[in-house]
């Protein structure tokens, strides 16, 4: 009986140094440089890549800082970090070419104090922010 109560007495004192609960806040689509506010986390949902570009000179049309060599090799920037979000690997086709590319698999969380962007090529990237509620 005395191992029951302490082994209760245990598991009620983890819960109560848990982190919160979330909240439904708001679905944001992020394009430039934000930062994740204070009690609040972000899950990334999904990314819009910029994939329109003219076949010469190889610029993408959507975004003058954008060329088909930025765009292969920069995705959303998370902290400063570029990275390709995606389910898992990717093969990308230029010029008879075929490159494969590990991509961080979605959904991906961001806690308070991350910053995220659309990287260089201004991706959209649709995330969904909670309120971290006590």
């Amino acid at each position: 009986m005395k191992i029951a109560l302490l082994v209760l007495a245990l598991f009620s004192g983890l819960a109560s140094i848990a982190q919160g609960n979330l909240q439904f806040n708001q679905v944001k689509m992020v394009t430039t440089l934000e930062t994740v506010p204070t009690d609040k986390v972000r899950k990334v949902e999904s990314v819009v890549y910029n994939i329109g570009f003219d076949r010469s000179p190889y610029q993408a049309i959507n975004s003058a800082s954008c060329s088909s060599v930025t765009w292969r090799s920069t995705g959303i920037e998370i902290n400063g970090i570029p990275t390709k979000v995606g389910s898992g690997t990717m093969s990308q086709h230029y010029s008879n070419v075929q490159n494969t590319i590990s991509a961080t698999k979605l959904p991906l969380w961001l806690p308070s104090g991350y910053t995220l962007s659309g990287g260089p090529c201004n991706l959209m990237v649709s995330v969904i922010e909670f309120n971290s509620v006590p």
